[in-house]
């Protein structure tokens, strides 16, 4: 019941609402319903930053979260269950900030992937 009262509400009331939240939150509320779930997809494609240092993602939670989005500046993930095959999520040609906490999955590859991709960086640790 409570899903149909969320469809009946203009989705960019719902994305101003959910945009003024962390990126916890907003994967939080994007669990109980489809609603939810869809106007969450639509915000984490426009984020300029995406700071998710309190939970380490797997490379199935990061994929969804991290859609393309030309838009992202600044990406803070703590990597302790991530790897190489989570490369291509992380690294963005739009990044002016990038901090990667617990790396220990990753070879050298993360690092020439940065190198090579992300020309506008600014900030790396």
């Amino acid at each position: 019941m409570a899903e149909r009262g969320l469809e009946l509400l203009p989705s960019a009331l719902l994305a101003s609402i959910m945009s003024e939240l962390d990126i916890s939150s907003i994967c939080s509320i994007a669990t109980t319903c489809k609603t939810l779930n869809s106007c969450a997809s639509q915000i984490l494609s426009f984020l300029t930053n995406f700071h998710l240092l309190d939970v380490a993602p797997s490379v199935d939670l990061l994929r969804p979260l991290l859609p393309p989005n030309p838009y992202l500046r600044s990406l803070k993930v703590d990597c302790k269950r991530l790897n190489d095959l989570s490369i291509n999520y992380l690294v963005r040609p739009s990044l002016h900030e990038l901090c990667l906490h617990n790396c220990d999955g990753f070879t050298g590859d993360l690092l020439s992937a940065i190198g090579n991709q992300c020309k506008d960086l600014r900030f790396v640790s």
